[in-house]
């Protein structure tokens, strides 16, 4: 069986973020091991809310520009320079500011000192994260995702080893999760380093033209990914201010614990349909342009692949979930075992709706997309406010496979929609 060259840059790519994905959830596996060994579910339940801040807004900075400024470097390469650098100012002024409405969003949260001075060190993550997002822009349009793993498997080298040293010496917590934004540097650093070496050079002009157009055109998509990382991230936030049910005898910190460490393996099942679709993406566009038939079978693939993957690792987690906790958390984490089995039960639904999403960014119709999420957003916020105090994180997990399904069935009637629009001549 011969393969296309599109085919091969596809696998290539894929299995490249997937190295990546692998090597760092093995020293995330070490890293949760030595902080849940150290400093017990409790710290661990803190330890999660210093991350889970920073990473909801995340997508914020992002807000869809990668999409848009990948399309475009793709069709032309002599714009990479101009776009990279206009994209690199504009995270870093919308990080800053972003950070600092989060440090005063968290001053109103009834948290102790040392938890709020924790996220206020975590808040950095913002901006790391929107430093490395900007790098993959090039990597994606060159499909040299090889590159992006290199910094990105250094990051995590560095963060593994000031966790351990830092645990050794059972420093604050907070010093740990700031392990993380160190790496994040070191990871920006390298990344930097490759992107100059394919050539690139950044553009530091402010060009108005250029944040006109990204800010316009990423709108829609910006706003698809506030309301689907609702759906992912404000569950934790819940967990630790609503009241927790009697009958679990946890703390609100630690039923954040308890959520959050199944809830971290859940995540990184989902890097397949999300790497996947990463490679995918540039060749939809390509396809799109040579006919609908292309386009069809290139998602018609894509959806079969990520199906079939979704089912194997929802059955394989199923059965091994009990060690998984207890590998990363021991017995005091117990209670997570039904959570990850819930969590991994759903995975199918994550491996359609993303392909369904790009197709729809593909044939330019990403203004249906913010209208969907932002129905099941609020949807899970209301379901989640309901159950929370009544089955706490039980309940958080299958609400989160609720919204999903929701989005599913929208995506579904979408898509019939824009193709009939897009294809009708």
């Amino acid at each position: 069986m011969s393969f296309s060259p599109a085919s091969k840059k596809i696998a290539a790519n894929t299995i490249y973020q997937l190295v990546g994905k692998v090597v760092s959830l093995g020293i995330t596996v070490l890293a949760t091991i030595i902080i849940t060994r150290t400093y017990g579910r409790e710290i661990y339940g803190q330890f999660s809310l210093m991350q889970a801040w920073p990473a909801l807004f995340f997508v914020i900075v992002d807000f869809g520009i990668n999409a848009i400024a990948t399309r475009e470097i793709s069709k032309d390469w002599s714009k990479a320079g101009k776009y990279f650098g206009n994209i690199l100012l504009i995270r870093i002024i919308f990080s800053v500011i972003l950070m600092a409405v989060l440090f005063v969003a968290s001053r109103f949260f009834p948290y102790s000192q040392a938890l709020k001075a924790g996220i206020t060190l975590s808040l950095l993550l913002v901006l790391t994260q929107a430093l490395f997002t900007s790098t993959n822009i090039i990597f994606q349009a060159k499909l040299r995702y090889d590159l992006s793993t290199i910094g990105y498997l250094s990051g995590y080298a560095i963060i593994l080893i000031l966790v351990f040293f830092l645990s050794q010496a059972k420093v604050d917590v907070m010093w740990i999760s700031f392990s993380y934004v160190i790496g994040g540097f070191i990871t920006f650093a390298i990344n930097y380093f490759f992107v100059k070496s394919l050539g690139v050079k950044p553009e530091f002009v402010l060009d108005k033209k250029v944040w006109g157009y990204l800010l316009s055109s990423s709108l829609p998509l910006g706003l698809m990914f506030v309301f689907s990382q609702i759906n992912f991230k404000a569950d934790s936030l819940l967990l630790s201010v609503l009241p927790v049910p009697a009958f679990l005898n946890v703390s609100n910190n630690e039923a954040v614990g308890l959520y959050a460490l199944p809830y971290k393996i859940f995540e990184v099942a989902l890097v397949m349909p999300t790497f996947f679709m990463n490679s995918v993406y540039p060749v939809m566009i390509i396809r799109m342009s040579e006919g609908k038939e292309k386009l069809q079978k290139t998602l018609k693939q894509s959806l079969k692949f990520l199906i079939v993957i979704a089912i194997v690792f929802s059955l394989v987690g199923y059965v091994f979930s009990p060690l998984a906790i207890n590998v990363l958390g021991g017995a005091e984490f117990s209670a997570s075992v039904p959570v990850l089995r819930i969590l991994l039960s759903g995975l199918v639904l994550y491996s359609v709706t993303q392909p369904l999403a790009w197709v729809i960014v593909t044939l330019g119709y990403q203004k249906y997309l913010p209208g969907i999420y932002l129905i099941s957003g609020v949807f899970n916020v209301v379901l989640n406010l309901i159950f929370i105090p009544v089955y706490s994180f039980y309940v958080s997990a299958l609400i989160t496979h609720l919204s999903e399904l929701l989005i599913l069935v929208l995506l579904i009637v979408t898509v019939r929609k824009v193709w009939r629009k897009t294809y009708a001549a």
